[in-house]
């Protein structure tokens, strides 16, 4: 894959509009603190530094995080085309048919993954070095995962519902193979993890099984862009800080003229509990400093009042989708969340 030397060089320009927002962010964080030492600090240097440099990256070079577009071998990642959609198998040189007819005391499951980017970037492939960490944290505890990340269209060129039927049919792809749905786990963060939540919402009416469960790292579902009435002020501590104008920009491209902010088939905070109620468990992740936090607050609730098995983990002072694991995260916290992540998917087969 790309190195950060590489996508820099190759693009200079936004390099030292990067470079230079980033020393200028450090020097603030830097000088506060010495400064002004009797103020408490809410987030820690470490996150304080990721917020500066994703902030950056933000702003003048949103490439650069995961160094789009990625490139990758075969190995890596094999690209599988279906029955309108496509995405990579990760690893690629691992086979499905493994995961057909597992043995009752073998444990071995399908991450069917929706990637994010707010529905309008991103790739499938962009998060490869974190589904080996979680495959090999996975395999350690007795676990087999393979990850079925999909490529699902982009706005403004396509709006809802292509996006979830696109995965969807990622997940007819898998039970037509012969996996079976307690086999079979969601995943996703941000826009992804509302395509995790609309696809399971969408499993009933369409007659299709539940999967195992799901997980969903800083899902973005509330269309209605209430958080940004006034204002998000999670502009001044999260990294996303052209939040109070990309959003609901982000949100009107992926509604298109069709959908409303409150429809229930594209915001499932405002669907009843009876249409929650039988939905696979829920384990969510939100920064506590982050602009969606509230999104996930209130599908936890939500959860709650349907009787759907949930757990929601706030981390201190995160900033959005920190539950990925950059090198940014404290080892510690980087090293609990992965096996509360592989706990999670353990925990499945009990329950199926």
């Amino acid at each position: 894959m790309t190195t950060l030397v590489q996508k820099l060089l190759g693009s200079p320009i936004q390099s030292l509009q990067f470079s230079y927002s980033f020393t200028v962010g450090i020097l603030l964080i830097l000088g506060r603190r010495l400064l002004l030492p009797q103020f408490p600090v809410y987030q820690s240097l470490r996150t304080q530094i990721q917020k500066a440099y994703l902030a950056a990256a933000a702003v003048h070079y949103p490439q650069l995080v995961h160094r789009l577009p990625v490139s990758c071998s075969q190995n890596e990642a094999r690209e599988i085309v279906g029955t309108a959609w496509k995405g990579y198998l990760i690893p690629g040189q691992e086979n499905l048919e493994r995961f057909v007819n597992v043995p009752r005391n073998t444990r071995r499951s399908v991450v069917l993954y929706a990637h994010g980017g707010g529905y309008a970037r991103g790739e499938a492939r962009m998060y490869i070095p974190y589904m080996q960490r979680w495959i090999k944290c996975a395999s350690e505890r007795g676990l087999e995962i393979v990850f079925l990340s999909v490529e699902y269209p982009l706005t403004p060129k396509y709006t809802h519902p292509t996006q979830r039927d696109a995965f969807l049919n990622a997940y007819r792809y898998l039970l037509a193979q012969g996996i079976l749905p307690q086999n079979i786990i969601f995943m996703g963060d941000s826009a992804g993890g509302g395509i995790c939540i609309n696809s399971s919402l969408e499993l009933n009416p369409q007659s299709l099984p539940q999967p195992s469960c799901s997980i969903l790292i800083s899902p973005w579902i509330d269309m209605s862009i209430r958080a940004y009435d006034g204002g998000n002020m999670a502009v001044e501590s999260d990294f996303f800080v052209m939040a109070n104008t990309a959003v609901p920009a982000l949100a009107n491209m992926f509604m298109g003229e069709k959908y409303s902010g409150k429809d229930p088939q594209v915001n499932p905070l405002y669907r009843e509990a009876e249409e929650v109620r039988g939905l696979n468990p829920q384990l969510i992740f939100v920064g506590a400093a982050e602009f969606a936090l509230l999104d996930s607050k209130e599908w936890a609730a939500l959860c709650e009042k349907a009787d759907v098995k949930y757990e929601f983990v706030a981390g201190w002072g995160e900033l959005h989708v920190w539950a990925l694991g950059s090198s940014f995260l404290d080892p510690k916290l980087r090293a609990r969340t992965d096996e509360k992540m592989v706990e999670w998917m353990t925990e499945s087969f009990g329950r199926s």
